[in-house]
């Protein structure tokens, strides 16, 4: 072969493989839209919902800046982003707290109505005991048994029944 017909297929074959390894580059497309949850998504393919789809090209993708940007930005990436061992730990201890402190709260809870609980019982059960008709005795500063007359009776049986109105369930 003579030189120009071997320097033309060269060249055609040098922009044949310019031409092929720029088409998928070509024919990548990403698209940046809102998503349903008011996020912004990329895909390589548009919405199917027919939303509003932004076509993004290559030099825009390269404008996007990889690090976090100093101000408001920056906090927001921060707290988004990968947490270090230091804050993955002081995390875990804050999480291990908040949870000692709602243990507590619960048994105290817990303690409190079962207290409630059996001051009801008690309630009741004295009730009950006046009610019956037995007679009912006290011990005075003294120390010495004193029985109740009736109206006595009756006012610890009215005491009672406001106790249990107001206190029991």
């Amino acid at each position: 072969m003579n030189t120009p017909v071997r320097l033309a297929l060269v060249l055609a074959l040098a922009l044949g493989a310019a031409v092929i390894a720029a088409l998928p580059a070509a024919a990548q497309q990403l698209y940046k839209y809102v998503g349903p949850d008011g996020k912004v998504q990329y895909s390589d393919r548009p919405p199917s919902d027919g939303r509003k789809a932004e076509k993004v090209t290559s030099s825009r993708l390269s404008s996007v800046p990889s690090a976090p940007v100093a101000g408001a930005n920056a906090d927001a990436a921060k707290s988004t982003g990968p947490k270090t061992a230091a804050e993955q730990d002081q995390a875990f201890r804050q999480r291990q707290i908040e949870a000692e402190e709602k243990a507590k709260k619960d048994e105290k809870l817990a303690q409190q109505q079962q207290q409630q609980a059996e001051s009801c019982a008690n309630a009741r059960r004295e009730l009950s005991g006046m009610q019956s008709g037995a007679r009912v005795a006290r011990l005075d500063a003294n120390g010495e048994r004193v029985f109740l007359d009736d109206a006595g009776v009756q006012s610890e049986i009215s005491r009672l029944q406001r106790e249990i109105a107001s206190g029991c369930k």
